[in-house]
């Protein structure tokens, strides 16, 4: 585990998803302010807030803590498969892209559901 990695790790997962800091922090019950903290390695992360923060991006709080290197995700549709690929195995590929390509594949997405 390596507890410098906390600050650029919730970071990272906060701009992925397109939260602002103030988001996350109402999400965490703090100021925009003391969640900045989190994200600049002037406070540490409490547990309960790691806690909240795997709920909010669906990964592990191992994933949040540095002791694991993927961000497997923790909440899926109940073995749901789609040709043979679980909504499971989906949500981690996606979850292994940067913003722009999430950006993309949502955009495809949007694509294909108005073609319909």
């Amino acid at each position: 585990m390596n507890l410098d990695d906390v600050p650029m790790i919730i970071k990272s997962l906060r701009e992925s998803y397109g939260y602002t800091q103030g988001y996350v922090g109402k999400k965490l019950d703090i100021s925009q302010q003391a969640y900045s903290n989190y994200e600049m390695g002037k406070r540490e992360l409490p547990a309960r807030h790691a806690a909240a923060l795997a709920k909010l991006y669906h990964v592990s709080t191992d994933y949040i803590y540095g002791v694991v290197n993927e961000p497997i995700a923790t909440s899926f549709p109940e073995a749901e498969y789609v040709k043979n690929i679980s909504y499971q195995k989906l949500l981690q590929y996606l979850l292994r892209l940067n913003l722009s390509q999430r950006n993309n594949v949502l955009s495809y997405l949007n694509f294909l559901r108005n073609k319909e």
